[in-house]
């Protein structure tokens, strides 16, 4: 991916280029970040990314796509605006995107939807009405959701959106981030007893989001490792997982974190999901 022009810390660009590599950039992100100019500038560079006529090293900033992304004067490319005293996105106006999200892109081969403060201008109401979209989008539109604090949006949002945070990943407590690291183990264990044992841990209520959390920071590091990128943070779990694992695989696997944290929100049985996740697990590290 082609940074000229935005000034991203190494961390960001190696998921980045890692997702880039991979050939799966998410339909929907989430941008957090105290910094509102720097989440905004990163919107810019991945909706540069989308629109980009380049075949290879995008977004090459030269093209008829990528000039008017920059001088936000590309029409496909949304920046929607809030129309009531509140600030919010209504409904209505969810609505009126959802609808212009199936209509086909004038310039470009792709749309992007840039929801600015999205935490506290997206109400409850109008986030379950873009649920569905966000489940089944239409081929080649992105969503990118900047805010300061991603838990104040829906679990069902954030299950459905890659979170990049700018600054630094959010606080995870030790045991958390320790129950983590053994589950980050057991899926390169050579016994699948040692990951079902581990995923154990998942049947402490206040440690679970924590422990997701903590998981797909290790993920993510492996990934960035596999861009070349050293991670202070990283630790040498996550090098056993980039020594070992594609970048496909591990971005599958934040995935399957995703939706995994997205079912206990759902009260499934405890028991059933370490079973499942702990098959998924090792069905992702073996296959081919």
């Amino acid at each position: 991916m082609n940074f000229d022009g935005f000034d991203l810390d190494r961390k960001t660009r190696g998921v980045l280029n890692s997702l880039d590599a991979g050939g799966r950039i998410p339909h929907a992100v989430i941008i957090e970040s105290r910094d509102s100019q720097a989440a905004q500038s990163l919107a810019l560079l991945m909706s540069m990314y989308a629109v980009c006529g380049s075949g290879e090293n995008r977004p090459c900033g030269k093209c008829p796509n990528c000039v008017k992304a920059k001088n936000k004067a590309h029409p496909d490319i949304f920046y929607p605006q809030t129309k009531n005293k509140s600030k919010t996105y209504d409904a209505e106006g969810m609505r009126e995107i959802i609808k212009d999200a199936y209509v086909k892109p004038n310039d470009a081969a792709a749309k992007v939807y840039v929801f600015d403060k999205a935490d506290t201008r997206l109400s409850t109401v109008s986030q379950n009405t873009f649920l569905k979209l966000f489940e089944e989008p239409p081929q080649n539109v992105y969503f990118i959701l900047l805010c300061e604090n991603a838990q104040r949006l829906l679990v069902t949002i954030r299950s459905r959106c890659m979170v990049i945070r700018l600054g630094g990943e959010a606080g995870v407590d030790e045991n958390a981030r320790s129950a983590a690291e053994k589950i980050a183990e057991g899926i390169t264990a050579a016994h699948e007893y040692e990951l079902l044992l581990a995923l154990r841990a998942l049947e402490d209520k206040e440690l679970r989001d924590g422990i997701f959390t903590a998981l797909k920071q290790i993920f993510r590091d492996a990934l960035v490792m596999l861009s070349g990128v050293q991670v202070r943070s990283g630790g040498e779990t996550a090098k056993k997982l980039a020594a070992r694992f594609t970048k496909f695989k591990l971005i599958e696997m934040i995935e399957l974190c995703d939706s995994s944290a997205l079912q206990i929100k759902q009260n499934v049985n405890i028991n059933l999901l370490t079973t499942r996740l702990c098959g998924e697990f090792r069905r992702i590290s073996w296959q081919r």
